[in-house]
Formats: C-alpha cells, structure tokens, sequence
C-alpha cells in the first residue's frame, strides 16, 4: 500500500497559521478527527491539490512529490463531503462521462464501471437519473466515481454526514471493505465513522496534530482514567466539565465521565475512540 508522508507541512490565511509544521505518515486505513476550526479541510485541501502548502514537503513512498501535482493526481481518487453531479444523466451515463475525462478509454471504462456499479450495490439503479437517488445512494455513486481508474489512494471527506442510520451503516462498511487493498484517508468530525472504517488515526487541534497512531495507542492513553455510574442531576452538575456522556434513567442519570486528575484511583471501564478523542482535545481548555 502507499504510504503518504508530510514533513514540516504548515499553511496561513490573513495572518492565522491554520496548519502548524505537521509531519506524520497516512498509511493504511486512516481517519482524521478534529472539532470544527482545526484544520481537517485545509489539510484536505493541500492533500488533494486544490491548494499548496507554505511551506513542508509531501510525498508519496518517498518518490513522487506534491510539487508535482499532475503526477499525485493519478494516484488519489477523491469524495468531497459535498458531491454533486450532472441531475438529468443516469448513473452510467455519469460514471462513463468522468472516467473518459480521467483519460480511460470508452471499452475499457465501461468494463470498470460494470464491475464498480456492481461493487457499489447499484447494478440495478445505473438507469436512474442523478435527481432520482436517495443520499446514501449518491455517496456510493461518488466513491464509483473516485475509484474509476483504480487509484491506490482514496480520499474521503466527511463520509456519512446527512446519510439515515442504516445508510451509515452500509456506508462504513463499503469503506472498510476498500480499504483493506489501498491506503484511504478519511476526514471527519464523526468518531465513530473512524472507530469502525479506520486502523489508525490522527488528531487535529488548532492546527496541530495532538496525536497519530493506532486505535489501541489512542485508548490507550484514558486507561484506568475513566468511571461510570450512577449520579443525581446534582452530582452530575457538580462534574460537568469532566463528563463524558449521561444518559437520564428514571430520577438519576448514568454518567460516564473522567475521574479527576489529581486521582490516583484506577478503573476498570473499556475505554473507547471517543473517550480518548475527548480527553485529548479538551485539555487546557
């Protein structure tokens, strides 16, 4: 699989340093997590050649550069979070349209989209007009299209946002099933989209990244250091800033939150990908 690595990568808008001399590898199934103002879709942005970084280097297994943008652009296939196509053309009539402005022949891209429509679940709806999709559908249109051309980096940006339950579901499944033969990169603000489709993760905050690894590193980190339990809204209050979730049963609510710092009293609760994400993007806060 590829390996994308950024060395010393940092970006500026109007005096504010949006991203801060980032250097860490994308490898694998990736998710990259960050509260809203970090930097995710300015780094999206970079990754996908819409715009250059200020200063860094990029670069694909240590040999193909990001200054050399025609060359990155055959490598990556990429989802926006706000994807649109041609409402009056069908599924196929679309697909066959983008793959031959990607340069593949009209034999060949029609035996691709044959084999992607049916990789997709959407052999049976080709002959629909875009307007006619529902969400869920239009999101595996669009990873069909980010794949024509079979590119061994996909980039997706905000996956299941506006999809129902069990369109999330399907969703993240599809993605974790083509992850396991290329390196994707998923952007997202949603933890459990990266809790289920993802093998390593990164994290953003005010431009900087606070964390990279594998899941089991992440929580790793909250180990012994969250409680669950039962409190009255009073003790719950008293706690705020250090809960987790609450969940309201009859007088009293179930609260997961972090013990206190100054603690020295261990636990014995599982963490999860969002009690560490918490933990770390709230500190110093």
């Amino acid at each position: 699989m590829e390996r994308i690595h950024l060395k010393e990568v940092s970006k500026t808008y109007k005096d504010k340093q949006v991203l801060k001399n980032l250097t860490f590898d994308i490898q694998g199934s990736f998710g990259l997590l960050g509260p809203n103002g970090a930097g995710k879709t300015t780094l999206m942005r970079i990754l996908t050649t819409l715009i250059p970084a200020d200063t860094g280097e990029i670069t694909i297994n240590d040999q193909v550069s990001w200054d050399n943008q025609n060359a990155v652009r055959s490598y990556i296939g990429y989802l926006p979070q706000h994807f649109s196509l041609y409402k009056n053309m069908t599924v196929n009539e679309c697909l066959l349209h983008l793959a031959i402005l990607k340069g593949i022949k009209k034999p060949e891209a029609e035996a691709e989209i044959a084999s992607l429509l049916q990789e997709m679940n959407l052999q049976e709806h080709k002959k629909k007009k875009i307007k006619q999709l529902s969400g869920g559908m239009l999101r595996r249109v669009g990873i069909a299209q980010a794949l024509l051309g079979n590119p061994p980096l996909l980039i997706v940006d905000e996956p299941t946002v506006g999809l129902d339950i069990e369109e999330r579901v399907r969703f993240r499944n599809l993605l974790r099933k083509i992850g396991r033969n290329r390196t994707i990169l998923i952007s997202t603000h949603i933890v459990e989209d990266v809790e289920i489709t993802c093998d390593y993760i990164g994290i953003l905050k005010q431009g900087e990244l606070i964390f990279t690894g594998r899941k089991e590193e992440l929580k790793s980190l909250v180990k012994g250091k969250i409680r669950e339990e039962y409190l009255t809204p009073d003790e719950a209050d008293a706690i705020q800033n250090r809960v987790i979730s609450l969940k309201q049963e009859n007088d009293k609510y179930l609260v997961r939150y972090f013990v206190d710092e100054q603690s020295e009293e261990q636990t014995d609760v599982s963490p999860t990908i969002e009690d560490a994400y918490l933990f770390l993007t709230r500190k110093g806060e």
